[in-house]
């Protein structure tokens, strides 16, 4: 139960604002960055997000989530 209430905060930050950095989101959500990774890859598991590399992009944005 406390996985999916932390899957749909994840969520709703990544809505509510999309070019956040994995570090960025962490810190707003009270996470540790692992545990962010943890609930990112969940989430890319179960199809409902996408994470997109992005590492020859000029603005060092290493990765995008859709």
């Amino acid at each position: 139960m406390k996985d999916d209430q932390d899957h749909f905060n994840v969520l709703r930050q990544i809505h509510k604002k999309k070019e956040s950095s994995q570090r960025e989101l962490a810190s707003e959500l009270g996470f540790s960055l692992g545990k962010l990774n943890y609930v990112m890859k969940a989430l890319q598991v179960k199809g409902l997000i996408k994470i997109e590399n992005f590492k020859n992009n000029p603005k060092k944005v290493n990765y995008f989530y859709i």
